[in-house]
C-alpha cells in the first residue's frame, strides 16, 4: 500500500461515514478484511506514522482544546486520530497553519476524537501481529511522509516554555477557530482546564 492509496482509503470511508466514526471504522474493517497482512500492516504503519507526526504537535493540542474543550496526552492522541479520518489536505494544512480548521465544514465540538481507530489494523491481523514488523513497517512509512510534514513556524513544539504558555496564546494562534466554536455556542474556554 502506497502513502496515496492510504488517504485515498481515508477518504472512501471518510465519504460514506458522513461524519459519523462508526460508519467509517466499520468501511476500514470491511475493506482491509479483504487485503493481505502485508496491505493491513502497511495501512497500520501509515496511521502511525502520521499520528506520531501528529502527537505532542503544540499547534494541534491547540486546536483540540478549542473544538474539544480540553487537552490531554490521551485525548490529544485521539483528537490527533480523528484530524487523520479528515484526509490528507486537512491534516497537513492544519499542521502548518490549525487556524485553517475553522473552515472544516462540520466540526463535531466536543467530540472531535477518534480512539476506535487505533485498533483497526490490530483487529484485522489480530494475535497473529508481529509487532516488529509493525514497528519497521512505521518506520518507513514514517521515511516516506516525512517531506510531507511541516509545522507552523517550521516548529512542532512551538517557541514556548511550556505547554500552559502555549495554550495561553491560542487567542493568537487560532482567531478564527475561536470565533466557530462562538458561532456554535461552544464554551472551549470553561468546559475543562487545560
Amino acid at each position: 500500500m502506497t502513502k496515496m492509496e492510504f488517504w485515498e482509503l481515508m477518504e472512501i470511508f471518510r465519504n460514506k461515514s458522513d461524519g459519523d466514526n462508526e460508519v467509517f471504522l466499520q468501511s476500514a474493517q470491511e475493506y482491509l478484511s479483504g487485503c493481505n497482512a502485508e496491505e493491513i500492516y502497511y495501512f497500520g504503519g501509515y496511521l502511525g506514522a502520521y499520528m506520531e507526526s501528529v502527537n505532542e504537535c503544540i499547534w494541534i493540542d491547540m486546536a483540540c482544546k478549542v473544538i474539544n474543550g480540553y487537552v490531554s496526552d490521551d485525548t490529544g492522541l485521539y483528537f490527533a486520530l480523528w484530524l487523520i479520518s479528515q484526509g490528507e489536505k486537512v491534516l497537513l494544512e492544519a499542521l502548518t497553519n490549525p487556524d485553517s480548521l475553522a473552515n472544516l465544514p462540520y466540526i463535531p465540538f466536543g467530540n472531535a476524537e477518534f480512539e476506535m481507530l487505533m485498533s483497526v489494523t490490530f483487529e484485522m491481523i489480530g494475535e497473529d501481529m508481529d509487532i516488529e514488523k509493525v514497528h519497521s513497517i512505521q518506520i518507513k512509512c514514517l521515511e516516506i511522509i516525512a517531506p510531507d510534514i511541516q509545522y507552523k513556524n517550521n516548529d512542532k513544539y512551538g517557541n514556548y516554555e511550556c505547554f500552559e504558555d502555549g495554550m495561553e496564546d491560542i487567542p493568537n494562534i487560532l482567531p478564527n477557530l475561536i470565533k466557530r466554536a462562538d458561532s456554535e455556542n461552544f464554551d472551549w474556554k470553561n468546559l475543562y482546564e487545560f
